[in-house]
C-alpha cells in the first residue's frame, strides 16, 4: 500500500492519480495499435484518450457529488471521491462528441474503445489497491485477505482486497477483447461484449466488497451491471450474424454503420 509516491516542491504524486494517467496512456497505446491495424491514423488516440481522461474525471466527480449530495466539504471541485459508473458516462459521452466532431463512425469508435477500456480499468483498479481508498471488500478469513491501515480510508480488519480481484477479471477480459476484434466486427458488437463482460465481473465482485444493499437485496452498482449486461446482450443479438469493417487493413466504416 502506498498512497502517495513522494513529493516535489509543492507537487505531491498520489499513486491513485499516477495510475489513472498511465491508464489513459495505455489505454491510447492500444487503441492507436487497432487504428494502425485498421489503416486508421494512429494519431487520433491522443484525441479520444484526452477527451475520455477529461470527461472521465467530470462524470466521475459530478456522480460522487450526487451521491453524497449535502455532506460537508463534497463540492465538485474537492480533492476526493471518484465513482466508477460515473467515470464510464462521462467519458463515454466525451468521446462521441469527438468522434462526431472527426466524423468517425460511432459503432466503429466503440469496437475499437472496447479492450483499452478494459486495461484501462485493471490498471486503475491498482491505483485503489495503493491508496486503500476504501473499496476493499468485508471481512476474510482467507489466507489472501489483507489490512489497510494506511490507506486514505484505512482499516486494520483483515479483507477482501477486491481490487487486487478486479484488477485480474479486467485483465482477463481485455485478453479476450482484444483477441476478439477479428471476430465481433459488426458496428457497436465488440462494445457489447465488452459491457456484458465487466457487468458481470462487477456484480459479482459487489458479493464481497463493502458496499450498503440499496434495493431487493442488490447494491447500487449491482442493479447498473444489470442494465449494462441487458444493454450488452441486446447489442450482441442484433450484430451477432453482421460483419463490419475488418479488423485489420481496412478503411474506416461508412457512415451508414455508425
Amino acid at each position: 500500500m502506498l498512497p502517495e509516491f513522494g513529493s516535489v516542491g509543492p507537487f505531491t504524486f498520489y499513486s491513485f492519480g499516477l495510475m489513472a494517467a498511465l491508464a489513459i496512456v495505455v489505454g491510447a497505446v492500444f487503441l492507436a495499435i487497432d487504428l494502425r491495424q485498421r489503416g486508421l491514423d494512429p494519431s487520433f488516440s491522443i484525441e479520444v484518450a484526452l477527451a475520455a481522461g477529461i470527461g472521465g474525471f467530470l462524470g466521475a466527480r459530478v456522480y460522487y457529488v450526487i451521491e453524497h449530495w449535502g455532506e460537508p466539504g463534497e463540492g465538485l471541485f474537492s480533492s476526493a471521491g471518484l465513482v466508477w459508473y460515473g467515470g464510464v458516462a462521462g467519458g463515454f459521452i466525451a468521446v462521441i462528441l469527438v468522434a462526431l466532431w472527426r466524423r468517425m463512425p460511432i459503432g466503429l469508435l466503440a469496437n475499437m474503445v472496447a479492450a483499452p477500456l478494459a486495461i484501462g480499468y485493471a490498471i486503475g483498479r491498482i491505483g485503489c489497491q495503493l491508496a486503500g481508498d476504501g473499496d476493499y471488500g468485508d471481512v476474510t478469513t482467507l489466507p489472501w485477505g489483507m489490512s489497510y491501515p494506511e490507506g486514505t480510508v484505512p482499516t486494520t480488519e483483515i479483507v477482501h482486497p477486491t481490487p487486487v480481484y478486479e484488477t485480474l477479471a479486467a485483465l482477463v477480459i481485455f485478453w479476450i477483447l482484444w483477441r476478439m476484434r477479428g471476430r465481433l466486427t459488426a458496428p457497436w458488437s465488440l462494445f457489447g461484449l465488452y459491457l456484458v463482460l465487466i457487468g458481470i465481473e462487477r456484480f459479482l465482485v459487489e458479493f464481497v466488497r463493502a458496499t450498503p444493499v440499496v434495493a431487493a437485496g442488490l447494491t447500487t452498482a449491482q442493479i447498473i451491471s444489470i442494465v449494462l449486461v441487458l444493454v450488452g446482450g441486446a447489442i450482441l443479438w442484433r450484430t451477432w450474424n453482421r460483419r463490419g469493417t475488418a479488423w485489420a487493413g481496412g478503411a474506416t466504416a461508412s457512415a451508414g454503420d455508425a
